[in-house]
């Protein structure tokens, strides 16, 4: 099958959807698949070229035509629409299904060029643009009436794709209940299955880093959403109780200065201990999740992190909020605990019980391990080429396209150019 997969987040941006979408592609290629990543081209082409010296992508990347960089977000770039240059692309890729996996610039290219090609076309939902933290994140008004309008927004966006994904069912619900016109279909991310790093000794590294005591880790962007204010209040609490006990704090983004004077403010800034951002790649083989005894986010606005699912297969026991896709990971006292959302009392009694109990931190370490099976990226692809199939299917059908909102309507244009997509010029 030729795949065409359209996403704003990609090299040299790493963020939770660039991952999913390189563990989709790479396992995807290794199955014989044809696929083809179309992104927005960085400004700073070396630097790309070195975040992909030496990997094995797999995937061919095809640079959409104009794109301008997100100045607060270092690597991200968001894509300008240019329907015509990427409808020729695409006829010489001759995909047999397109994948969008973003409602703005790369995803309107996508769509609008696979409509007039009459190409079947997925959309998959990752980011909860219209909570308060996101609308903050990115400078907008945190109204409800704003909220209402980006709802309104990606419910337009995915009502126009043969069939919607998303990787939990809290975003099929709140689409659903924000009158979706069909229910997204529930597909996880998925992670590939890390080998067994329970032998890696990581003691070296604690001791390197002076983490000795009870240890939290977090992996992730720092930025506003990740509410990570709430994460440092609550250890202040561990720490007068625990003085040994370490917060390591793996990433980088617009609240790490903030975050640093905030530390000091509380005098916690010792028991800190800030690696900034660190490769992909490296985080796994360092196996760096398993350098803290619990996992610990406090973020409201998941839909399924994959700093999570990496954290529960590497058989870390995790701590989160019970908000949006959190809870579908965190089965409570199985493979981690889960506290009411911004009530840094609760996360800080939730952490102090982990803290106290190590025998408890490695049950439910091995609860994660034995969880985390049903999120393998091989479970994810099975069921990624089932939706391609049915998408096709339901494109194939003139019943089905002229039902679809949105839909290009059945003419005799229509089958033309869905033959001209899949014919080399």
């Amino acid at each position: 099958m030729r795949i065409a997969i359209f996403t704003d987040s990609y090299l040299p941006f790493i963020s939770g959807v660039t991952v999913a979408v390189k563990n989709q592609t790479r396992e995807l290629v290794s199955r014989g698949h044809e696929v083809t990543v179309f992104c927005p081209k960085p400004w700073r082409q070396k630097r790309a070229q070195r975040e992909l010296a030496g990997k094995r992508t797999e995937a061919r990347t095809e640079h959409l035509a104009f794109s301008i960089p997100v100045w607060w977000m270092d690597g991200l770039y968001v894509n300008v629409p240019a329907v015509i240059p990427t409808i020729r692309t695409l006829r010489r890729v001759r995909p047999d299904v397109v994948h969008v996996n973003t409602e703005w610039g790369c995803g309107w290219d996508g769509l609008l060029a696979s409509r007039y090609l009459g190409l079947p076309v997925v959309g998959t939902f990752h980011t909860f643009f219209a909570d308060p933290g996101y609308l903050k994140a990115f400078g907008l008004p945190q109204h409800w009436l704003f909220e209402k309008l980006i709802w309104n927004y990606s419910r337009f966006f995915y009502d126009r794709c043969d069939v919607t994904t998303a990787p939990s069912k809290a975003v099929r619900d709140a689409l659903v209940a924000n009158g979706a016109a069909m229910p997204p279909q529930v597909v996880s991310n998925g992670i590939p299955q890390l080998a067994d790093r329970s032998g890696c000794d990581v003691s070296a590294f604690r001791k390197q880093h002076g983490l000795e005591g009870p240890t939290f880790v977090y992996v992730g962007r720092v930025s506003p959403e990740k509410s990570l204010e709430v994460v440092l209040a609550a250890f202040r609490r561990v720490v007068a109780r625990f003085p040994q006990a370490r917060f390591l704090l793996v990433g980088d983004g617009p609240e790490r200065t903030p975050l640093t004077r905030l530390m000091q403010r509380m005098e916690i800034a010792d028991h800190v201990v800030q690696l900034g951002h660190v490769p992909h790649e490296d985080l796994i083989a360092r196996s760096i999740p398993r350098w803290g005894d619990v996992f610990v986010t406090a973020s409201k606005t998941e839909n399924q992190p994959i700093s999570i699912l990496e954290a529960l297969s590497f058989g870390v026991p995790v701590i989160g909020a019970r908000s949006k896709g959190i809870p579908e990971l965190i089965d409570e006292g199985v493979n981690g605990l889960l506290f009411e959302p911004d009530n840094e009392r609760d996360l800080a009694n939730k952490m102090l019980t982990l803290a106290g109990d190590l025998p408890l931190c490695r049950q439910l370490g091995e609860g994660a391990r034995t969880g985390i099976q049903q999120h393998t990226i091989s479970h994810t692809v099975d069921r990624l080429l089932g939706v391609y199939e049915q998408a096709i299917r339901q494109r194939e059908k003139p019943d089905a396209v002229t039902q679809r909102p949105g839909a290009v309507r059945d003419n005799p244009a229509f089958a033309e150019r869905a033959l001209r997509a899949r014919t080399p010029e």
